[in-house]
């Protein structure tokens, strides 16, 4: 599964402008989802023991966590 969220950089870090509901979904059934956002590419989101979210777009982040489509697609990864 795929999801594609929008975020917007600001003096924190990046908030998320839209696609908060599906990631909290995806978030649910596992710690760690790749995503990708219009602007910046792929990035993994990880929620910390404490409930905060925390990104990064390095791809070596991303490579670490993507996993494989489930669709029987080998092409893709979510």
């Amino acid at each position: 599964m795929a999801v594609e969220i929008i975020v917007r950089e600001t003096d924190t870090g990046l908030e998320i402008v839209s696609g908060r509901r599906r990631l909290q979904a995806l978030l649910a059934l596992q710690d760690e989802v790749v995503v990708m956002s219009p602007g910046i590419g792929e990035m993994v989101i990880a929620r910390l023991p404490d409930g905060r979210l925390q990104g990064s777009a390095n791809p070596e982040h991303v490579a670490l966590f993507r996993r494989p489509d489930t669709s029987g697609n080998p092409a893709t990864f979510a």
